[in-house]
């Protein structure tokens, strides 16, 4: 047997770890974009930032190669998958066989169609070499940055440079930032924060245009005025890399359809990560929930089923985590009521108070007795368990949900459900 892991991200990294568990001696090949070893995409903001050296990114020491047996090959861009000779191309014109298949592609960052969108000092915020690049534009000098969007990367981004002493400010079409991630209280108190540390918010407001000949002079924005800019970072979300898969075999919604044991539609082929279109715990739905937990859980579980095993994925959750200048934000499920549901159906708890003068923000999201999402600003510490009793998605009693605003209450919660469900069992 050969296996082949096309990306070396969360996905594929747990994926190689998993397969070598149950199969110790085939070979295992990696195909990967990249020019360095794995490392953690979540954190190349705050290396931009100066929060973390760069030896911090990377996810596994250097023996990690030889430990496994496996062969990385970097600098690779897969241009097409052959399933009937069970081949892999790059674009180079080189070929891999394959016994069993993952695709760990991931997603890439989506283009904003702007004039000036192509000048040298126009960047997204996806991966390392990105990150490096824009450092080279700071410590060249660079004094004055516009983000374009409002979403986490734009946010992160935004921070980094606020962090490296620049002058920042967001431009978002939304009426609010983190729209994806926060309801409009949530993202009001971080805003609020956010400018408390100097950084400048324009708020329903799209870019026309970005300025310059041979550089980035500027942003225009309607209805007549300009920010001056040396640096323009865009982040409006990422799509997954599915250009690759032309073979009309292969399903592609959202992403990658895959089933219960993160197999494609085509035999021997597998999906995990951004890439892959996974069944969604709470909305009920298929979706691509592209966070780093869901990734590494599905490359682990597929990297089982290319071995034989028949082990099933649960399915994804909207997850995303962050802190910005020591206020943290945590948001897991739906976090606000869907516009479209009978509001009789969905209630939410909130509250709002000030923890060693810091605001410290809960609500609830609740589908009659069944907790649905939940968003924490501030105090964040209660998330691990409140995203255990979302999973298990079993109905609470009025008690219970009364003590699902507290820590200690949560846990309360927890071990009677567990107890209920060990009854049930019984």
């Amino acid at each position: 047997m050969k296996y082949i892991v096309i990306g070396n991200s969360a996905a594929g990294l747990f994926a190689v770890e998993e397969i070598r568990k149950h199969d110790t001696q085939s070979e295992i090949i990696v195909l990967t974009k990249d020019e360095e070893p794995s490392y953690s995409r979540c954190l190349t903001t705050y290396f931009l930032a100066g929060d973390i050296p760069d030896y911090r990114l990377y996810l596994r020491d250097s023996d990690f190669l030889q430990r496994l047996k496996l062969t990385i090959v970097y600098g690779v861009e897969i241009q097409r998958i052959d399933p009937e000779n069970q081949r892999v191309q790059s674009t180079d014109g080189r070929e891999w066989e394959y016994g069993k298949l993952l695709l760990a592609m991931g997603a890439s960052a989506k283009k904003l169609s702007i004039k000036g969108g192509t000048l040298p000092e126009v960047f997204t915020l996806r991966n390392l070499q990105d990150a490096l690049r824009i450092n080279e534009v700071i410590e060249g000098g660079a004094q004055k940055a516009v983000v374009i969007g409002g979403g986490l990367v734009s946010l992160k981004s935004a921070y980094a440079l606020k962090k490296r002493g620049l002058d920042v400010t967001a431009v978002i079409s939304s009426p609010q930032i983190l729209s994806q991630m926060l309801n409009q209280k949530a993202a009001h108190i971080i805003q609020k924060h956010l400018e408390a540390h100097g950084l400048k918010f324009l708020l329903n407001t799209s870019p026309e245009a970005i300025t310059g000949k041979d550089r980035v002079r500027g942003v225009l924005i309607p209805p007549d005025s300009a920010l001056p800019a040396d640096l323009v970072i865009i982040g409006k979300g990422v799509k997954p890399n599915v250009g690759a898969l032309n073979n009309p075999g292969f399903k592609i919604g959202r992403g990658l359809q895959v089933d219960a044991y993160m197999a494609t539609s085509l035999p021997n082929i597998f999906a995990a990560g951004d890439i892959a279109e996974t069944w969604d715990l709470v909305r009920r739905e298929y979706t691509v929930n592209a966070t780093w937990p869901n990734a590494a859980a599905q490359g682990r579980i597929a990297g089982a089923n290319m071995c034989g095993q028949r082990e099933p994925y649960p399915g994804s959750l909207s997850f995303n985590s962050v802190d910005f200048f020591g206020l943290a934000a945590m948001s897991v499920g739906i976090t606000r009521i869907p516009a479209n549901e009978p509001h009789n159906h969905w209630s939410q708890d909130e509250s709002l108070s000030m923890i060693d003068g810091r605001p410290s923000y809960q609500c609830l999201i609740w589908q009659g007795n069944v907790l649905k999402g939940f968003t924490l600003v501030g105090e964040t510490s209660q998330g691990g368990i409140l995203t255990a009793l979302l999973k298990a998605g079993r109905p609470f009693s009025h008690g219970e949900k009364v003590l699902a605003r507290t820590k200690r209450g949560s846990l309360a919660v927890g071990q009677i459900l567990n107890r209920k469900a060990g009854d049930n069992r019984t």
